[in-house]
């Protein structure tokens, strides 16, 4: 146990020095665009744990499968982003009975849609389209949302629940999670022009996300499976504001998945996912 808090601590300390440091950096030279190498913080969490195991503590990555580098859990690989596209598309749905006003006209979005893929039939591009940006771009970008989901869903996570019960574990890395994001919400990033509470909506939103990526990662024994969660929200997303909402007018604070329609949606989902990771926890995985 002393082992494993040494492990969880000088994680934190690296990766938050790290980032916050490019943050920093990035601040005084006037933003992400003068100073593009903060973009890259996603990669962070996940080199910090290389650079632990293989180099402070000299252990295999690769044993007893310590960080879900595993191609197992296959069905999940295809479960996991199709649910969370699901979920990111039920506040959008939400959003739009709210506000119709929201989502583009007819005409933009099969202009935008024949655009990007001419089909001549442009529902059939638009499906097309959310596909390719659900199931394949998570996939061709794996690298990419590898670097936190190892840091925080098969290191931090795993070793917070050796010390707390699931609940107070999930606060604590939702609350992690959500405050490592601290400088690219400050930049602009998300929330535009809300420094404040912008961060917090970001910490309220990542304990029911990280609840849902975490179950996926417990069920499927492979980090790779919430990886392409990760992917599936931030692509489904951004699909949702290129081709059927008019991005001028979503609030991120309260429409779509990280405003508060989306932030009561993931809390829903998420309780309910927790009490499925407490079954599967203590049944399964527990010892």
């Amino acid at each position: 146990m002393k082992e494993t808090k040494k492990e969880l601590g000088l994680f934190l300390i690296l990766t938050f020095i790290i980032t916050y440091g490019l943050g920093i950096i990035a601040l005084i030279k006037g933003g992400l665009d003068k100073f593009p190498v903060a973009r890259y913080s996603m990669y962070i969490p996940a080199i910090v744990v290389l650079i632990l195991y293989l180099v402070v503590y000299k252990k295999s990555i690769f044993k007893n499968n310590d960080i879900g580098l595993k191609f197992k859990g296959w069905k999940y690989w295809f479960i996991a982003p199709i649910t969370i596209f699901g979920i990111t598309s039920l506040t959008f749905l939400i959003s739009y009975i709210i506000s119709p006003e929201l989502i583009l006209d007819k005409e933009k979005i099969i202009t935008s849609a024949n655009g990007f893929l001419d089909l001549n039939n442009w529902t059939l591009s638009l499906v097309i389209i959310f596909l390719l940006n659900v199931l394949i771009a998570p996939l061709l970008n794996i690298f990419m949302f590898l670097g936190e989901e190892i840091g925080w869903r098969s290191f931090m996570t795993p070793r917070l629940l050796k010390f707390f019960n699931p609940f107070t574990a999930f606060l604590i890395a939702g609350f992690v999670w959500g405050i490592w994001h601290a400088f690219g919400i400050i930049m602009g990033l998300n929330y535009p022009g809300h420094p404040i509470i912008g961060n917090i909506m970001m910490i309220l939103l990542m304990i029911p996300i990280g609840i849902i990526f975490q179950y996926f990662y417990f069920i499927s024994k492979s980090v790779f499976v919430p990886a392409l969660a990760h992917g599936a929200l931030n692509w489904s997303a951004s699909t949702y504001l290129m081709f059927v909402f008019n991005s001028d007018k979503v609030d991120t604070l309260i429409y779509g998945p990280t405003g508060t329609v989306g932030l009561i949606i993931w809390w829903i989902f998420g309780i309910w996912f927790f009490m499925k990771f407490k079954t599967a926890y203590n049944n399964v995985y527990k010892k």
